[in-house]
């Protein structure tokens, strides 16, 4: 059992705790507003590429779902989400290792070659 007095004090900084004010953090609120405002904005930009390729039949609706679960997939889980790829580009000249994103070896120059798209989803024929 825990004694008087020290039950005492958990209660009364339980008490502090959750009768403090609440102070919210005017940067960091503004922060989260800026990424929701963007994610907005790119929510509006797909839904318009979305919705011209779908009216110019340029793609049915049913391949664009095929594509979505391609690229989903590409990041080795199928999840939704599209994880970046981090690991390591060891270079065909020197054989070491750069960044992923650097286009060009960053200890002997050698340009790297653009990478696209290994697969694409099948066709219908």
């Amino acid at each position: 059992m825990i004694p008087y007095a020290a039950a005492a004090a958990i209660h009364a900084s339980a008490d502090r705790i959750l009768n403090a004010p609440k102070q919210i953090d005017t940067q960091a609120r503004g922060g989260i507003e800026e990424m929701r405002l963007l994610l907005e904005r790119q929510n509006l930009l797909i839904q318009t590429l979305l919705m011209i390729l779908l009216e110019k039949k340029v793609i049915q609706e049913d391949e664009f779902r095929e594509w979505m679960v391609y690229v989903d997939e590409l990041d080795g889980a199928r999840d939704g989400r599209v994880r970046e790829d981090k690991t390591p580009r060891a270079c065909p000249k020197c054989h070491r290792n750069s960044p992923r994103t650097a286009s060009k070896c960053i200890f002997c120059g050698q340009e790297f070659e653009v990478e696209f798209l290994a697969r694409r989803p099948e066709q219908p024929e």
